[in-house]
């Protein structure tokens, strides 16, 4: 498996669990921040970060956008597009965003 498969394994992972934490979060009408799990593709990575459910849940309307602690971005495989104190938005190029849509053709992330 080459390095673009690997990463959006990685982040697909973290993804489902964040999905879920938000679901969570909705469903007890949490309005406060919210821990999600940093969503970048270093395999030793398990920080967690804070934002609001709502903006995670606009994130996820975007196919190729993912959530990722400060300085985790990587730019051999995504683009940053937002910087917060406590996360970063990143939206997936290249070989990494084919990676994706190999894995879940034309499917926006659930929600």
């Amino acid at each position: 498996m080459d390095f673009s498969e690997r990463a959006a394994r990685n982040e697909e992972v973290f993804r489902s669990v964040n999905e879920q934490i938000e679901q969570g979060a909705e469903k007890h009408a949490v309005v406060g921040l919210v821990r999600f799990h940093c969503e970048c593709d270093r395999e030793s990575c398990f920080d967690r970060l804070e934002l609001h459910a709502p903006r995670y849940r606009e994130i996820l309307q975007q196919p190729y956008m993912f959530v990722v602690a400060p300085g985790h971005d990587d730019p051999r495989v995504e683009r940053l597009i937002e910087r917060h104190e406590s996360y970063s938005v990143v939206e997936k190029i290249g070989e990494a965003r084919e990676a994706l849509d190999r894995q879940h053709p034309q499917t926006p992330h659930q929600h």
